[in-house]
């Protein structure tokens, strides 16, 4: 008995060693960024010998392991970084790992639209900006961020006022009368119109489908493009508190020297006597009474002097904070997040506010079943100011005060007509109304189910509902109506319920690792109701309540409504088959029915195929070769998209409210066609695109190249037909155009250095594209002169061109009344007349290249990013320079470089002489000519930011993941012979005058997270 005693008692004491031994024998470590130093959160540790004791690091990349009894290889696995594998033996008791970034990016997701592919296999055109990539430049519009980021896809600015959009365009020109803008994809749900009310901070990555084999699976919609943007949602085993925000101001950097008042008042005598020296000579008391008004008057006596953009134009600043919290551990993962942003513009009394709010939840119901919600709501409202606002002030005599004796914007009357002489710039900033308030709310309700291994059912209901308010007042001290008719108030509403109903299945079969196949099939089902409705009432008792009591109005001057409704069906299939992983092929078709065709042409089809050649992982290709060169693939896609954006009036003829005479004596209300004969026949416009490239990447993929060559060629173009007015319409709407478009698509990314304790990295993009009409109507190779077979459509700028000035002893015969100091233009056709048949082709506005250069460069945990952007090869129309140049035809306050004008001694020179009544610009019939059309080219940096991200151990001391602070200077440069203000905006020749200045930004931010 006393020896089993002494057995029992050994053995239990072996059972109490043996834990007690176990818990000496733990090997702890942690996973860092090798470059950073950073710890590694939830990084994926895995025992090669027994994946059951697999684990992850915590929050702070810390790790605890059971040490090993034997030699044990560990694999650390993180999304975005290399893979690495480290040998513990029994001896080790700590190891820390140093995970290096995976440059290459091919193992990274890419949206492809109703799915997702790793970069290495993708077989089209597609590029990808991550959320971090769009957060480094703080800006109100996601577009703003895209800009030059993004091969192929052009962005310009539709003005700098707060909440101004910006127009956008993938791969050249799409279409002539019909739309021009990509679709959004967010979360699943297609949306239309603009993005502003979606927080940049909120996105996860932005994917942009360039060519048809991308698009396809968008059919009707995809002709422009498409841009798919997932939000952030919470990281599984994770929880976070997050905190993003800045302040800054903005200043007026770039804008014209305009001449003080004294040249000012010498120039107004000058102009006046050049018409009739004898009736006003110069320097005379009486010539002064015709040239001021009895107020510059006072102010001339008095020598005073006022500056109108000063009064008009402040230091405005702008803040914007972000709070989101995250938790994904467990079955519920929930993301939450806030958004205030706050921007003054650099006129007073504009401004844009952004109040939004992102929700998403995603559950894990049962094994088999996952539910999510994804939705955003947004609050946005804007005070604006008139567009003509800025250009009055530029433009108005600094010899008129801005305030009367009471402090209120000087309004001055003509003594004889008794209208306002002129538009007080600070009344119209101040008391004239310009509101807008918009909300938006976005939702999506998903489900996905497990029916079988490797078969997957998901069911989405996306609903997007917006409505936009506007509210303008024109008051009495504003010229025009609101003067004229005692106070115009206009109310404004239009919205719309888009809800989207999508199905689909996909299935992944892999008989063998030699063959994989991915199969998606479903259909989808999207209606819309839009309307729109507007009042326009004037002649109030007072301006003080604007547009809140319209019912006051003695007159209802306008009352106008809308209605639209549309549905979609569509049923959709892509195939995804690879061979060996290095022979991908694609084939995808969609099937669209659309509402917003007559009964004929409602259906449309559209198919695409593209594929994908590995060359890198061919076994032809030596082991030294495979040593240089990281990636090599080779892509060819072809396929059809559509374009459906048209309205119900281009198909059916609209029916518009009149009046009719009654016995001669009273009118009776009714109807009458509207001018626009309806088409039923009306079809898609369609797009047939061939893609092919190729993507490299070389020494440990440091060096990473993509380049894409696409030839568009677009049928069924919608054009508006003129008919004869013996049919009783102006026009019809018609298929019968075709466009081609061919461009070139370039990226490279370089990493000269790549140290632990620097780091330089290059990304450059280069694009180019050309667009020509190919056919117009039968018989006609030109509808206007801007619309011309073998030219862009609308990309022209045609106008007289200059011949420079009129100088003594000239021949006056094309200009009879001339003088010398006249602008001179040249008489083309040699008929001895200056008519239109005079006007030529003096600029294109389609460049032949633009494209980006990002720099970040990091020095331990200080680094430093510059962004600069390009353009060149176009010709800009500035006519608000021009304008700015020339004392004559109500011109009156010139920029300094318009002191150089002609005189009988200033014979070299292009400006003509100063002319009250613009008599020496009399052979400039539309105002203009050739010589304000200039070269666009630019240079611009447009942001550079330093930034510090501080120590792990203060990090650990101040108990939070990380915390990063910067400063941020937003458009510090611009290198340009361009003369005007901006070579971004103003391109088009309806842009005649600047309407709101351009600005730099000077920020100061911080990242937390807890």
């Amino acid at each position: 008995m006393k020896n089993y005693t002494s057995f029992y008692l050994l053995l239990l004491s072996l059972c109490l060693y043996i834990p007690a031994n176990a818990q000496e024998k733990m090997l702890h470590g942690r996973v860092t960024d090798a470059a950073s130093q950073k710890p590694l959160p939830f990084v994926t540790i895995t025992n090669t010998a027994n994946k059951k004791l697999s684990l992850k690091a915590d929050a702070d990349g810390n790790f605890t392991i059971p040490a090993a009894q034997s030699k044990t290889t560990y694999l650390f696995s993180y999304v975005g970084y290399k893979s690495r594998s480290i040998a513990v033996s029994p001896a080790d008791t700590a190891i820390r790992v140093a995970m290096e970034s995976d440059i290459s990016g091919l193992n990274e997701v890419v949206v492809i639209g109703y799915g997702s592919q790793k970069k290495k296999d993708l077989t089209s055109a597609v590029s990808s900006v991550s959320g971090k990539e769009l957060s480094e430049m703080p800006v109100t519009n996601i577009n703003s961020a895209l800009q030059a980021r993004v091969p192929g896809v052009q962005i310009t600015n539709g003005g700098f006022e707060p909440g101004a959009g910006t127009n956008i365009k993938i791969r050249g020109i799409n279409s002539i009368e019909g739309g021009g803008s990509p679709i959004y994809v967010v979360d699943g749900v297609i949306l239309s119109g603009d993005i502003r009310e979606i927080n940049p901070y909120d996105i996860e990555s932005i994917d942009v489908l360039k060519d048809a084999s991308a698009a396809a699976i968008y059919g009707s919609r995809a002709a422009a493009g498409v841009i798919i943007i997932t939000t952030k949602k919470a990281k599984s085993g994770r929880s976070s508190i997050d905190y993003n925000g800045y302040y800054g101001v903005q200043k007026i950097y770039r804008s014209y020297d305009f001449i003080g008042a004294q040249d000012y008042i010498k120039l107004r005598r000058i102009a006046l006597s050049d018409e009739d020296p004898d009736a006003w000579p110069l320097n005379d008391p009486k010539t002064d009474s015709v040239v001021f008004s009895f107020r510059e008057l006072q102010s001339l006596a008095a020598g005073k002097s006022y500056d109108w953009v000063d009064a008009i134009t402040q230091v405005a600043p702008m803040q914007s904070h972000t709070l989101s919290i995250s938790n994904g551990i467990g079955r519920n993962k929930i993301y939450l997040s806030g958004n205030y942003l706050n921007q003054d513009g650099i006129i007073i009394n504009s401004n844009m506010k952004r109040y939004s709010m992102k929700g998403n939840m995603e559950s894990a119901v049962t094994d088999k079943v996952t539910m999510g919600l994804n939705t955003n709501f947004s609050h946005v409202e804007t005070n604006g100011v008139g567009k003509g606002t800025y250009y009055s002030a530029v433009t108005q005599s600094p010899l008129r005060p801005i305030y009367d004796s009471l402090g209120r914007p000087f309004v001055e009357l003509d003594p004889g007509s008794g209208n306002i002489v002129s538009d007080n710039p600070v009344a119209m900033a101040r008391d004239a109304v310009n509101q807008a308030v918009d909300d938006r709310f976005l939702g999506n309700l998903f489900l996905d189910y497990k029916v079988i291994r490797n078969l997957n059912f998901r069911s989405s209901l996306g609903l997007d509902v917006y409505k936009e308010q506007k509210f303008q007042y024109l008051p009495r001290n504003t010229s025009g109506d609101g003067f004229v008719k005692g106070g115009v108030a206009k109310v404004e509403n239009f919205g719309w319920r888009d809800w989207v109903w999508e199905n689909t299945l996909t299935y992944d079969y892999n008989p063998s690792e030699q063959h994989s196949l991915n199969i998606l099939g479903g259909f989808t089902y999207q209606k819309r109701r839009q309307e729109w409705n507007y009042e326009e009432a004037s002649g109030f008792p007072t301006d003080v309540l604007t547009y809140k009591n319209i019912k006051a109005a003695s007159r209802r001057d306008d009352i106008n409504s809308d209605y639209w409704n549309r549905v979609i069906n569509s049923v959709l299939g892509r195939v995804i088959y690879k061979f060996k992983d290095r022979y991908i092929f694609n084939f995808t078709a969609r099937y669209d029915g659309s509402s917003n065709f007559g009964p004929e042409n409602q259906h449309g089809f559209f198919p695409s195929v593209s594929g994908a050649w590995r060359l890198v992982d061919e076994p032809f290709i030596g082991y030294k070769l495979k040593s240089l060169m990281s990636d090599a693939k080779i892509r060819v896609s072809y396929g059809l998209i559509g374009n459906q954006d048209i309205t119900y009036d281009k198909i059916y003829t609209r029916m518009d409210a009149s009046a009719y005479p009654y016995n001669g004596n009273s009118q009776t209300s009714g109807y009458q066609l509207g001018g626009n004969a309806g088409n039923s026949i009306l079809q898609w416009e369609s797009q047939r695109q061939f893609n092919t490239g190729f993507d490299l990447a070389f020494f440990n993929s440091r060096v990473q190249a993509s380049f894409d060559f696409y030839n568009k060629n677009v049928h069924n173009l919608l054009l508006n037909q003129a008919l004869a007015p013996s049919q009783g319409f102006s026009n019809k709407m018609i298929n019968v155009a075709a466009l081609n478009t061919r461009g070139i698509d370039i990226s490279l990314k370089l990493w000269p250095v790549k140290t632990n304790n620097f780091d330089w990295q290059i990304n450059l993009n280069w694009s180019k594209y050309t667009s020509k009409i190919t056919s117009l109507l039968p018989g006609r190779d030109s509808l206007s002169p801007t619309l011309k077979v073998g030219e862009a459509p609308n990309s022209l700028i045609v106008d007289y061109v200059f011949d420079g000035i009129y100088q003594e002893g000239d021949d006056f015969t094309l200009n009879p009344s001339g003088r010398p100091g006249d602008a001179r233009v040249k008489d083309l056709n040699k008929d001895g007349v200056i008519n239109d048949y005079d006007r030529a082709i003096v600029g294109r506005t389609t460049p032949k290249g633009w494209g980006g250069v990002w720099n970040y460069f990091r020095y331990k945990r200080l680094s430093m990013t510059v962004f600069t952007t390009y353009m060149y090869g176009h010709d800009v129309y500035d006519r608000a320079y021009t304008d700015y140049l020339y004392m004559g035809q109500g011109r009156n306050v010139i920029i300094k470089e318009g002191l150089n004008y002609w005189t009988p001694t200033n014979t070299n020179t292009d400006i003509p002489r100063p002319n009250a009544f613009g008599a020496s610009l009399r052979m400039l019939r539309n105002g203009s000519s050739s010589y304000a059309t200039e070269k666009g080219d630019f240079i611009r940096v447009r942001d550079i930011t330093m930034a510090y991200d501080f120590s792990p151990n203060l990090l650990n001391r101040l108990k939070v993941r990380s915390l990063r602070a910067y400063v941020q200077v937003m458009e510090p440069f611009l290198f340009t012979s361009y003369r005007g203000i901006d070579p971004e905006i103003n391109g088009s020749t309806d842009q005649k005058t600047d309407i709101y200045p351009r600005y730099r930004t000077f920020l100061v931010g911080v990242n937390l997270g807890l």
